[in-house]
């Protein structure tokens, strides 16, 4: 029971909920990068309930570089901690993602951003602790964002190849949309909604999650963030809370 839920747990976090580039707390992937030359790290715990009473927390750790003022490449490094109900904790270094990303239209008056990003899941993870899918994978995600007076867009649409060499699992159809609201110059109000086709060949309902949060801008150079993330429809079994930091250097 443990390794079913981890694997879909890393699924719907890594994937519809978090390739973390996209910028905190949404999951939604913006056509945003960093700009050549600059270094930034985003840090965060998720703390996730499932219904069965199982829980996870994730710390994930991702350094972003922006290597020309179109690409920007980062690294995911998740730790994951898994306390079942009944049975051993465990805990980990999960899968690492591989991301790059590259702005190819940078957006204006007459037409929105536009950015395109690919991922390598490595499958360095203990599979056999539940710390990992035993599998690499592969995904593009197309993003448009487009700003008007304080309100942000964002939208996605995604495609991952899952290997199946641990797991009989279906490839996965991403899709997102999100709204950040400038309440201040210091303060925005964030929601969105993200869905994929479910990874169980079984399953004939596909995950729906919502997100809200707030991000507050302490510098130029730091942004606190927080958000809470629910199902809304039966087979997403669980509730996320998140909090992070975004530090540009």
């Amino acid at each position: 029971m443990l390794k079913k839920g981890v694997v879909l747990s890393c699924v719907l976090v890594f994937l519809t909920a978090g390739i973390a580039s996209a910028y905190r707390p949404l999951t939604t992937e913006n056509a945003g990068v960093a700009g050549k030359g600059v270094a930034r790290t985003e840090v965060s715990w998720d703390n996730i309930k499932w219904k069965n009473a199982d829980k996870e927390d994730i710390f994930l750790l991702v350094p972003i570089y922006g290597l020309t003022e179109n690409l920007e490449l980062s690294v995911e490094i998740p730790y994951l901690y898994h306390k079942p109900s009944s049975g051993a904790s465990e805990e980990g270094i999960g899968d690492i993602n591989i991301v790059a990303k590259y702005l190819l239209v940078p957006g204006g008056t007459e037409s929105p951003a536009f950015a395109v990003k690919g991922v390598v899941k490595m499958d360095n993870g203990d599979y056999d602790r539940g710390l990992g899918s035993g599998d690499k994978n592969y995904s593009i995600v197309a993003a448009l964002s487009e700003t008007v007076g304080q309100l942000t867009g964002h939208a996605q649409i995604g495609y991952t190849w899952t290997g199946d060499k641990k797991d009989k699992r279906l490839d996965l159809t991403l899709y997102g949309a999100a709204l950040d609201y400038a309440l201040s110059d210091f303060i925005h109000i964030l929601g969105e909604v993200t869905a994929e086709r479910h990874p169980d060949r079984p399953e004939n309902e596909n995950p729906l999650i919502a997100l809200t949060g707030i991000t507050y801008k302490v510098s130029d150079n730091l942004t606190l963030d927080a958000a809470y993330r629910w199902g809304l429809n039966d087979s997403v079994r669980f509730t996320s809370t998140t909090v992070g930091a975004s530090i540009t250097f």
